[in-house]
């Protein structure tokens, strides 16, 4: 018996350790350092330090806030769907389309630490037309709405449906 109460010490404090470790994770929060001008979906960042976090994770699409470095301003709201690597890395990674261009690098998808699989952002049809076309890459699209289809574009303006929103269905009431 005098055995058991240091265990649920030990238990009770470990416990609360990995619930506070967890609790950090839950946004998966990084930092964006960049000396050149990027571009997210609808905005176009300077050179500096942003903060990048999940606000609301789905299976077929999330929601991810862009901040000001000091975390006072939320400049954007971002609509992602996952993406996939084969490979964890140590830091956040952020991968952008190679387009042969001057002008702001669009930012293609976000992984935060460790994990396989990361967030793509989705970008108004238009610019992602234009970045498909000068990258040569599938962009994801959508036409701003947080609930429209998803598509992929193309290099040649192609659309294929990637996820569409879920239909409301009327119930009749029982009789």
């Amino acid at each position: 018996m005098h055995l058991l109460a240091p265990m649920l010490y030990v238990a009770l404090a470990f416990s609360a350790f990995v619930q506070q470790y967890s609790a950090f994770e839950w946004n998966k929060k990084s930092t964006l350092n960049t000396e050149d001008r990027v571009e997210l979906p609808g905005v176009v960042l300077e050179p500096g330090v942003y903060v990048v976090r999940l606000r609301e994770a789905g299976d077929r699409r999330s929601f991810v806030e862009l901040l000001n470095h000091d975390e006072t301003q939320l400049l954007a709201t971002l609509v992602a769907v996952p993406d996939h690597r084969v490979r964890p890395d140590d830091n956040s990674d952020f991968t952008f389309y190679d387009i042969k261009r001057n002008g702001p690098r669009p930012i293609q998808s976000w992984f935060y630490t460790g994990d396989l699989v990361g967030l793509e952002f989705v970008y108004p049809k238009a610019r992602a037309k234009e970045i498909a076309a000068a990258s040569g890459d599938h962009v994801m699209a959508s036409n701003g709405n947080k609930d429209a289809v998803i598509v992929a574009v193309t290099p040649s303006g192609k659309e294929v449906v990637i996820d569409e929103p879920p239909t409301q269905s009327a119930r009749r009431k029982p009789q």
